[in-house]
């Protein structure tokens, strides 16, 4: 993208996600399903699926927080960066302005500090936009501009 030095444009946040939608949005970039994360996440006793499923259904909601041992439970089923998680849940709990919302990728929720692969190569951002390369690039991507 050519950007001319007379308008410089800068990022802003067009997407505003919450604790529950970042983490659906990193299990579904890695082709994760419900069922996938809830066969990763150890109980003792082992909790029955449909429970396991029904509660991530209320994580991904908002409609229960995320504790600092499911936290832990759900980053050893998928990737997703902490960080962020922790910013969103402070943006979400009015602890924190949402102006300082990290930068994330709007289709697969990567960030700089954990970008997704395309090509074999880190993602970066595209000028301007929540959007990083891989999904811009991404055939199958609909959304890119």
């Amino acid at each position: 993208m050519i950007m001319s030095h007379d308008a410089p444009k800068s990022w802003t946040p067009m997407v505003l996600f919450t604790p529950g939608s970042y983490l659906k949005t990193r299990r579904t970039a890695q082709l994760l399903t419900l069922q996938d994360v809830a066969a990763r996440i150890p109980t003792i006793p082992r909790d029955a699926e449909h429970d396991l499923i029904a509660w991530l259904e209320r994580i991904e909601a908002d409609l229960v927080p995320a504790s600092i041992t499911t936290i832990d439970a759900l980053h050893s089923a998928y990737r997703f960066d902490r960080s962020v998680l922790a910013a969103l849940a402070a943006i979400a709990r009015g602890e924190r302005d949402p102006i300082h919302t990290p930068r994330i990728c709007r289709i697969c929720a990567c960030t700089w500090r954990q970008p997704c692969t395309y090509d074999r190569q880190a993602c970066a951002w595209v000028e301007g936009q929540d959007l990083c390369t891989a999904c811009e690039t991404a055939p199958a991507n609909s959304e890119a501009a």
